[in-house]
């Protein structure tokens, strides 16, 4: 008996922390790059995980691994099935770059478990197991991730009022790049959580200003605008290393990207590492950035913004 679950990663167009607070954000489905969880029977009365970061028993997982080894844990337990199977992970997902790494794992491994159980599995059973192994890895998530990675549409989102699919359009691309360095969304969360607290004048309203990006940045699809999408980039990204949220390879990573012909770079996710996002107008703009910042970066990916629906 075997259960297949497959999902895909995502990324912030804008609004990212910002959403923390009950600011809108957008973020687009990378329906391309996948991540595949195999639930298959064996002999040995144990559950173990085999993945590209570790092999063998689930219960001498290592710490990084325990949102995804409770979620199989408890769907062990809630679905009628017996604790002697294997998980494999397959992921084209870098881990700790805010490309919903650990959010697809937990929602491939949930679709699998529940193929492998032979149960139907409701989508807002779906949403609550991937956010439960969500919770334990990043401590408060807004929850976008989760419906992101389940869903072909980009998503408007407000935490706890509105979850909002809608479609893009836009012929143009993205080219995200991931620095090579790993993220840590939930110190990057805490650590703007004190900076507000301790000045408020001066970061609420930088959090405001990251909503409003995110409203006009809906228009600027609408209106298939690429001057002001570009425009919209350059202005978030400018707040999120005023927020402490880059660093000085990402700010090198953005020079080099927007001198390639980028219309505006950003940081996508929770910053102090992980992607970039760059606005190319037209394929060969993507690949030239693409190579402008290949010696500077890990690896890069180019989405297309057209027939998002």
């Amino acid at each position: 008996m075997l259960g297949i679950g497959k999902t895909h990663g995502k990324v912030f167009l804008v609004g990212e922390h910002a959403v923390v607070y009950g600011q809108p954000a957008i973020t687009i489905p990378l329906l391309d790059i996948t991540t595949v969880a195999q639930v298959a029977s064996q002999a040995t009365n144990t559950i173990t995980l085999d993945s590209n970061y570790y092999q063998g028993p689930l219960n001498n997982c290592p710490a990084d691994l325990k949102g995804i080894a409770a979620l199989i844990e408890l769907l062990s337990k809630d679905l009628p099935i017996a604790p002697a199977f294997k998980v494999k992970i397959t992921s084209d997902l870098p881990i700790e770059r805010g490309m919903g790494s650990s959010a697809a794992t937990g929602a491939a491994i949930t679709k699998a478990l529940f193929n492998y159980a032979q149960i139907q599995l409701p989508y807002a059973d779906l949403i609550h197991y991937t956010n439960f192994s969500e919770k334990i890895i990043h401590g408060t998530p807004s929850g976008v991730d989760a419906i992101t990675v389940n869903s072909e549409q980009p998503i408007y989102f407000i935490k706890n009022q509105l979850t909002q699919p809608f479609s893009v359009n836009l012929p143009a691309y993205l080219v995200i790049i991931d620095s090579g360095i790993k993220g840590n969304t939930g110190a990057a969360v805490h650590d703007l959580r004190v900076l507000k607290q301790q000045y408020p004048q001066k970061v609420n309203p930088q959090l405001e200003k990251l909503g409003l990006l995110t409203q006009q940045t809906r228009q600027a699809l609408t209106n298939q605008d690429l001057q002001q999408l570009g425009q919209i980039f350059r202005q978030a990204q400018t707040i999120l290393q005023e927020l402490k949220i880059s660093n000085q390879q990402l700010d090198d990573l953005v020079s080099l990207a927007n001198q390639a012909g980028s219309l505006g770079t950003k940081i996508t996710g929770g910053g102090r590492g992980g992607c970039l996002i760059a606005l190319a107008a037209t394929k060969k703009h993507a690949q030239n950035i693409t190579q402008a910042v290949k010696d500077q970066s890990q690896q890069t990916w180019i989405q297309s913004l057209a027939d998002l629906r």
